[in-house]
């Protein structure tokens, strides 16, 4: 039986790095993981023997930031490592998962390790696969509801490091538009405008997203009304219809999903 604290583990290792914002964002973000992921788990009737790894994999997916900005002072992966890496590394170093038994502890680590992935690998067996996609659409839903807030609160046109430094009204790209349509990932390169930025999450609503409970939540949450509503009012009247129609694409792949209410042992 895996007993671990694992939230007792986290708690303790992230006393050891300075209390500035930053650090701070980090361990709120994490504790709404693993509530969002505890909620999905709930809804799922997800596999008792997985429940508290599927939980300490939330506490430690992101560990890797705190030392990660303590090196580079940044969470760019691309300007620094790879967190996730980082966070694997952080979690034997540290020696949480010692006791655990080996299967156990590869479960976690293959769900922090494969956390950020752009694809999900497809050799991984029923177990690895559920806590991977667990982690990962937890992850993703709380990425979502932190640009809602930032929407809500008028805070993206004066904070241009929100979304890369993109330009801010510039139209949508042909390339991330065809991803959307086409039901696929959106590829970093093709970001050019914080538009695009906004449609790599309308991308993950369209496909990107495994548990019904998870496409549950974003419809809950109204989250694509949300995106399609700010970005008509920030950009010209031309770009209104590609919007909407990726906005209705993600909502009807989204209803799809939750009215399929597929099993979750469905490999990925």
């Amino acid at each position: 039986m895996f007993t671990l604290d694992a939230k007792q583990c986290f708690n303790a290792y992230t006393k050891k790095f300075p209390d500035v914002e930053m650090n701070r964002l980090k361990i709120a973000h994490t504790e709404r993981v693993v509530a969002v992921a505890l909620e999905i788990m709930k809804r799922s009737a997800f596999p008792e023997a997985l429940m508290a790894l599927g939980e300490a994999a939330a506490w430690f997916h992101d560990v890797g930031r705190f030392p990660q900005f303590q090196r580079y002072q940044t969470f760019s992966d691309r300007h620094s490592v790879n967190h996730a890496l980082l966070s694997c590394s952080e979690i034997l170093q540290q020696g949480w998962l010692d006791a655990t038994p080996a299967k156990s502890r590869d479960l976690i680590l293959k769900a922090v390790e494969f956390h950020n992935l752009r694809e999900v690998p497809p050799q991984l067996d029923p177990d690895e696969a559920l806590l991977v996609h667990l982690v990962r659409d937890a992850d993703k839903l709380d990425i979502l509801a932190l640009l809602e807030q930032a929407i809500a609160t008028d805070y993206l046109a004066d904070h241009p490091e929100v979304y890369w430094g993109l330009p801010f009204t510039a139209p949508l790209s042909d390339a991330v538009v065809e991803a959307i349509e086409a039901g696929a990932s959106v590829s970093y390169k093709d970001i050019q405008s914080f538009a695009d930025f906004v449609l790599i999450q309308v991308a993950w609503c369209n496909g990107g997203f495994h548990f019904p409970a998870s496409c549950a939540l974003v419809l809950e949450r109204n989250s694509l009304a949300i995106r399609q509503t700010y970005l008509c009012s920030i950009l010209p009247s031309g770009e209104h219809e590609r919007i909407k129609r990726c906005c209705h694409l993600a909502e009807v792949a989204l209803k799809r999903k939750v009215q399929n209410g597929a099993s979750i042992h469905i490999s990925p």
